[in-house]
């Protein structure tokens, strides 16, 4: 209500019948519930983390939502199915991110956020809405989900296939607990049998010319491309159950046929404290600037197996989009990269974070680094700390330039051991970046211990309680819904969520009273031996 009192409404009708909400709603039929109102519910129920039911329930019945919502209290509501069917529309043409575009619009002229501030950005990961299968599982569920869509259609081709064991094995969701219970039975076992029932499938569908059709379903295709992961055909044409180490990359393996963009990831280092998942990134940017109430600027979510380097550059686009260019924008140091310091450079922004210039073998054996050299663009030269002169420098192919180092300069050099463990018949040579990302690392690298950077980069911390805020509260780190638009679309409604929250907090005028101390704190300052007041 302080939101609305202060800004006016955030959403209009209006504003679903142009732009990219143009073709949201047809213009024919019966007028549907205001696009404006179901936006403000959503981002309720997605503040107080409530369910459809709940929600449209709250509508109705809380006095509080219909003073928030501005409604009156004779508003009997609607039915649950509207919130799930407006959040097919948003997800569609990419809707999700054109709604926190247009919210940011009507904050951006109430000038609470600003173009050439102080932004930060840091991702959390989130759980897919799926249960977590092992190799066996996955490739049985996947079986049992093909076969029971092409049930749905074409009994007629299932039934023809149906042998003792289906039931056991597909007539229930497939657990290996279950399957395994009896004596002396085999994973490898259960995991080719169902590598031939599942081939058997696929071979009654491409034999029937009149089933071609059913290769379009979703789950036939996923079942496919399973099969063509996991399993070989041999010279002989039996089907082998593929080792662990033959698997695809972890970024194209399907982990559930339920959630099929869902990837399994780690994060940390190993042991105790790493964190693994299968699901998806949520990153989130917020600006911090002092004067100004922080609010989040731009929600981006990327499989789980996409490293942080690859969202600097779409984060600080969509921001430029928005006419929200930050002049400084504060990350951790998954974020930097050599492309992401250039393309930060051309966009005008500082890139503020941790660059680590000791890598690979130099790092682990604090030998020299690229920033112990000196080098001449001009020249084509480097000069190594003992102050010999490279005899080349040349472009790679990656991007990077190789310079090299003379072995009649580098084998009788006096801190050779300090330089390089390389064999002893060998010169010194190392990759750097080309002009001017390579300066500018450098200068990061030099700049990021001084006390005047690490006073402005101590701001980048205030992101971890904006993560906190969005998995305590709206709960991030849960997918609700399958597919990553969905989830996508569930983390922008979250980001919204705390904007309102915030918004309420930052036009809340009412003083808060301190806290109330307590007894020993108050008989500390009686006898005048507190520490603080």
């Amino acid at each position: 209500m302080r939101v609305r009192d202060a800004l006016g409404p955030l959403f209009v009708d209006e504003d679903f019948t142009t732009g990219e909400f143009e073709e949201m709603y047809a213009d024919l039929g019966r007028p549907g519930v205001s696009p404006a109102l179901l936006v403000m519910v959503t981002v309720l129920q997605f503040l107080h983390n409530l369910s459809d039911r709940d929600a449209a329930v709250a509508v109705a019945d809380r006095i509080s939502w219909k003073y928030a919502l501005g409604l009156e209290l004779e508003y009997t509501g609607f039915d649950a199915s509207v919130l799930c069917e407006f959040r097919a529309r948003l997800v569609a043409g990419g809707r999700a991110d054109a709604l926190l575009t247009l919210m940011l619009e009507r904050l951006k002229a109430a000038g609470l956020v600003r173009a050439g501030g102080r932004q930060r950005t840091d991702s959390t990961h989130v759980l897919a809405c799926v249960r977590r299968l092992n190799r066996i599982e996955c490739l049985g569920e996947a079986l049992r989900a093909a076969l029971e869509e092409i049930a749905r259609t074409s009994p007629g081709l299932v039934v023809a296939l149906l042998a003792p064991g289906w039931d056991e094995r597909y007539g229930r969701k497939v657990e290996t607990a279950r399957l395994l219970r009896r004596k002396n039975a085999s994973a490898l076992e259960l995991a080719e049998r169902i590598g031939a029932d599942g081939r058997s499938l696929m071979a009654a569908v491409d034999a029937d010319p009149s089933a071609a059709w059913m290769n379009d379903f979703p789950q036939v295709r996923i079942l496919r491309e399973l099969w063509d992961q996991h399993y070989e055909t041999t010279r002989t044409g039996a089907l082998r159950y593929r080792d662990t180490g033959e698997l695809p990359p972890s970024a194209g393996r399907i982990r559930s046929p339920h959630d099929p963009e869902a990837r399994y990831s780690t994060k940390g280092r190993p042991g105790a404290g790493a964190v693994e998942w299968t699901g998806s990134k949520a990153h989130l940017t917020e600006s911090c600037d002092e004067d100004l109430p922080n609010l989040v600027t731009d929600v981006h979510t990327t499989p789980a197996t996409e490293p942080d380097t690859c969202a600097t550059t779409p984060v600080q686009d969509r921001l430029i989009g928005r006419d929200l260019k930050p002049g400084e924008h504060l990350t951790d140091s998954g974020y930097p990269s050599g492309a992401n310091i250039g393309a930060s450079l051309e966009r005008g922004i500082t890139l503020l974070a941790p660059v680590t210039v000791a890598t690979g073998r130099g790092a682990r054996n604090a030998t020299f680094t690229p920033k112990d050299f000196h080098v001449d663009r001009q020249a084509g030269t480097a000069r190594c700390p003992a102050g010999a002169t490279s005899i080349s420098m040349r472009p790679k192919k990656n991007g990077l330039v190789r310079v090299a180092f003379a072995r009649a300069d580098c084998v009788p050099c006096p801190i050779r051991a300090r330089c390089t463990t390389s064999a002893p018949h060998l010169g010194r040579s190392l990759e750097i970046h080309p002009e001017p990302i390579h300066t500018a690392r450098m200068r990061m690298q030099t700049e990021q211990d001084s006390p005047e950077r690490r006073a402005t980069y101590r701001a980048r911390a205030g992101i971890e309680g904006t993560v906190s805020q969005a998995v305590r509260g709206p709960g991030m780190r849960r997918a609700r819904y399958r597919g990553l638009a969905k989830t996508h679309l569930q983390n922008v409604l979250t980001g919204i969520a705390i904007n309102i929250r915030r918004l309420g907090t930052h036009y809340d005028t009412t003083t808060r009273t301190d806290r109330r101390p307590t007894r020993i704190h108050t008989l500390c300052t009686q006898h005048g031996i507190a520490t603080t007041a």
